[in-house]
């Protein structure tokens, strides 16, 4: 089966598409205001977070918690002890399949 030339940077449009829309989804959530991508600040760095989590079985359902409810109603102190995500009436409500989509990016960065 012979691919088309355009087919590898059709993909890597997508994926870049793809990584575009969950980033404005990080941003409406105001993750950023707490939270770089590759820096740390008020919080942890999201690479620093892919990497923390990286291969361990209950990333996903620690961050996902996380995301939606904030540190102390998410599962506890995770990170620092000086540091905490604001409980979810402190922020705006973050769906299941918004959370879903914005741990898939924080791991894939």
């Amino acid at each position: 089966m012979h691919k088309h030339p355009w087919f590898g940077l059709i993909l890597m449009l997508m994926a870049s598409t793809h990584a575009l829309a969950n980033l404005k989804l990080v941003e409406e959530k105001q993750c950023l205001q707490c939270h770089a991508v590759d820096k740390p600040s008020i919080g942890p760095s999201f690479k620093r977070i892919a990497y923390r989590w990286s291969g361990n079985p209950n990333a996903e359902k620690m961050l996902l918690s996380t995301i939606q409810n904030g540190t102390r109603e998410g599962g506890g102190q995770h990170w620092s002890e000086t540091t905490s995500m604001p409980n979810g009436w402190e922020r705006p409500v973050v769906s299941n399949a918004e959370a879903k989509a914005i741990y898939r990016w924080i791991m894939g960065l």
